[in-house]
This record gives structure tokens, C-alpha cells and sequence, in this order.
């Protein structure tokens, strides 16, 4: 099986409107602009049909083990044969 990062790429603007809006990744608002930003510890696991499947504390020891506990279900959910 093929691993790899699905990243996202466009218009600023509106990558930015679909982390705070959609996946609320982050809880401060901003433009879109040359001196908007987006930065967090969070972690939002997205299954492949865009559906959010748990949010994780990237600083919290407990939770990078939940997300990784239910990316290896989500794995086998998903990509076993």
C-alpha cells in the first residue's frame, strides 16, 4: 500500500475559509490575506469521503495515541483487503 499526505492547494483565501469554517481547525478569525495566518496543535482526521472523523490535541500524549489508535481502524476500515 502507497502512503502518502493529500494536501490541500488553491486560492489562500479560501483554504483558509475551509480551516475555519468547515474543519474548524482553527477558532480565530482572519482575511485571507498576505499577513493571515493559520497555526495549531490540532490534528483533524478526515476519512476519504471528506468526513471528519476525530479532532486530537496534537500536544496531549493521550490524544496523538487516539488519533493514531483510530487512523490504524480507520486504515483497516478503508484500505484492507
Amino acid at each position: 500500500m502507497d502512503y502518502k499526505w493529500n494536501l490541500v492547494t488553491g486560492d489562500k483565501k479560501e483554504i483558509y475559509r475551509l480551516a475555519r469554517k468547515s474543519y474548524l481547525a482553527v477558532k480565530e478569525d482572519g482575511d485571507g490575506g498576505p499577513f493571515d495566518m493559520i497555526h495549531t496543535e490540532n490534528f483533524i482526521l478526515i476519512d476519504p469521503e471528506g468526513r471528519i472523523r476525530g479532532f486530537y490535541d496534537g500536544t496531549d500524549e493521550e490524544d496523538v495515541w487516539r488519533l493514531l489508535e483510530e487512523l490504524s481502524i480507520l486504515t483497516k476500515e478503508y484500505f484492507s483487503s
